[in-house]
């Protein structure tokens, strides 16, 4: 079984430039894809929805996403209301069907201020034709090193719950 974790950022490459069919073919032809800084509605990636747009571009795969940020991006168009979530998170892809999923949000040290996301972790149960498999997408916070190791502790003590 092939297994790939990647971080799209955003679906921005190397170079700079937003181009998420191209994260897509780097992680196609795995049988497990755990993706971290997916996004929906956000004006950097054009405003796309990218657990939409990652799933058209690979069919073959069952999907779940799971935001660990979520703000109203709703707006007026032609008089109506078009409801619409801003969001940020980690997805799975899985050629063998996702049985369920649950999100796990991570310890956090930093002050909660606006727009200062919250990392989380996206758990699967995967049916396998060896049983069932349990996989996590997930995205540690990136400036200390002593909150990413309080999100790992409090992952272990979930599993060792599990």
């Amino acid at each position: 079984m092939k297994l790939v974790s990647y971080n799209i950022q955003y679906g921005f490459g190397s170079d700079g430039r937003y181009d998420l069919s191209r994260a897509a073919r780097i992680v196609a032809g795995a049988d497990i894809i755990a993706l971290q800084e997916v996004e929906r509605h956000w004006q950097r990636s054009n405003f796309d929805d990218q657990p939409e747009l990652l799933s058209s571009l690979l069919p073959d795969y069952h999907w779940v996403y799971g935001p660990a940020f979520d703000m109203d991006a709703s707006e007026r168009r032609d008089g109506r209301l078009v409801n619409r979530r801003r969001q940020f998170g980690t997805m799975v892809l899985s050629k063998l069907p996702i049985v369920w999923s649950r999100l796990h949000a991570l310890p956090m040290r930093r002050t909660l201020r606006p727009l200062n996301t919250r990392n989380a972790a996206l758990e699967c149960m995967i049916r396998t034709p060896a049983g069932p498999v349990r996989v996590l997408s997930l995205h540690l916070a990136h400036i200390a090193a002593e909150e990413r190791l309080e999100q790992i502790d409090y992952l272990l003590a979930e599993h060792r719950r599990a």
